[in-house]
């Protein structure tokens, strides 16, 4: 199918979508962890083994701290280059899930269906004032 602006190329593809200003994507990439990070030091596949428990906390909130960081600041790069190569688009998240947070966050370049970038893996998107 053929479109004539953006909004109709992201719609038709994936009618769930939300347009995102640049500031709520930097919001959301700010305040998002990771999808695919264990939830507790529990379900933490550590290479190291700690005999003493509190070591073991430390090491997974360090962990953590490390791997938000890692994801933000990639996310960061993604957005800025997505935006400076392509000035005219924008960004969007799709996929609503049932409890109204977004699965995946991406950005529309082009008009075919096939022209946007999903360079923001793990990040999810939850609109301001709803919870996760």
């Amino acid at each position: 199918m053929r479109y004539s602006t953006l909004i109709e190329a992201q719609m038709g593809a994936y009618p769930n979508s939300l347009v995102l200003t640049d500031m709520e994507l930097l919001n959301a990439l700010y305040a998002a962890k990771p999808d695919w990070l264990p939830q507790t030091a529990d379900d933490w596949d550590e290479r190291v083994w700690y005999d003493n428990k509190v070591e073991r906390r430390i090491a997974f909130i360090r962990y953590i701290e490390l791997q938000v960081a890692r994801a933000q600041a990639q996310w960061a790069r993604s957005a800025f280059m997505n935006r400076s190569q392509s000035p005219d688009g924008f960004f969007y998240a799709c996929g609503k899930r049932e409890d109204g947070t977004y699965r995946h966050v991406g950005f529309r370049y082009g008009l075919e269906d096939s022209e946007y970038a999903s360079s923001f893996p793990g990040l999810t998107y939850t609109p301001q004032g709803e919870e996760k």
